[in-house]
């Protein structure tokens, strides 16, 4: 509830659409909706300034980072926080974190230059770094390169980690409106569509995958142990006598 007065507040007619985002949050960044908003929360004041003030842009661009956090995630392997911490420090202009991101670069403001030339070379575009927009759309460019984008909604449909985290997080968003008397009816079916997507498209198909190949790994095992077991039961007896 408190993070979405602030939200609605620091984004006003474009509440909705940054609410539909975060509702999306759970297939697409890997969080809750709660956890989406506490987050652009925290850059949106720098963002909206970038923007000179333009709600709905704002609002796209703070989506487009929050994905590219949650991708990156995903792909590089980072700690989600970690990344978090590097975009909130990019909106007071702090590189140090920048390497957090393990895009090849170091944690600069030259570094972070540099980025922003490499994206430039990529797009065409001319990138500012003291415009916040600007740093997230270069990030966002060198990612696309890296084909990093989209890692995160892809694995929420494919594997067996990303469909468990969406399942988690749908089930937050179910729990979290619950707790302050929201409609959840649409959080149900995001539920169920994530519970289907992870049991019948991941978990039954691994489970099957194991039991199917578990008599040759034990076959295997038989070969490559059996030897083994007998010389150390030999040795063991003659031990024994001994």
């Amino acid at each position: 509830f408190p993070v979405t007065i602030v939200f609605e507040t620091l984004f006003k007619d474009s509440a909705g659409m940054v609410k539909k985002y975060a509702d999306e949050a759970y297939r697409t960044v890997g969080l809750s909706a709660n956890d989406y908003m506490e987050n652009v929360t925290g850059f949106s004041a720098s963002l909206l300034q970038s923007m000179g003030g333009d709600t709905k842009k704002a609002a796209k661009i703070a989506n487009m980072a929050m994905v590219d956090m949650g991708d990156n995630a995903n792909k590089m392997g980072t700690n989600m926080e970690d990344i978090q911490n590097a975009y909130q420090g990019f909106a007071k202009q702090n590189y140090t974190m920048l390497d957090n991101l393990k895009l090849g670069y170091g944690g600069t403001k030259t570094e972070m230059e540099r980025l922003l030339k490499d994206a430039t070379k990529l797009t065409g575009v001319k990138y500012d770094m003291s415009n916040l927009g600007d740093v997230y759309s270069a990030i966002h460019a060198i990612q696309e390169e890296l084909d990093i984008t989209g890692t995160t909604a892809k694995e929420a449909s494919e594997t067996f980690a990303g469909s468990f985290s969406a399942m988690a997080s749908a089930y937050q968003n179910v729990m979290g409106k619950l707790s302050i008397n929201e409609d959840v009816s649409a959080d149900i079916r995001a539920l169920a569509q994530t519970i289907s997507t992870f049991l019948f498209k991941n978990f039954f198909p691994m489970v099957n995958n194991v039991l199917k190949a578990l008599p040759g790994a034990i076959i295997a095992f038989a070969k490559e142990a059996g030897p083994l077991f007998i010389q150390a039961g030999q040795n063991f007896i003659s031990n024994l006598r001994e």
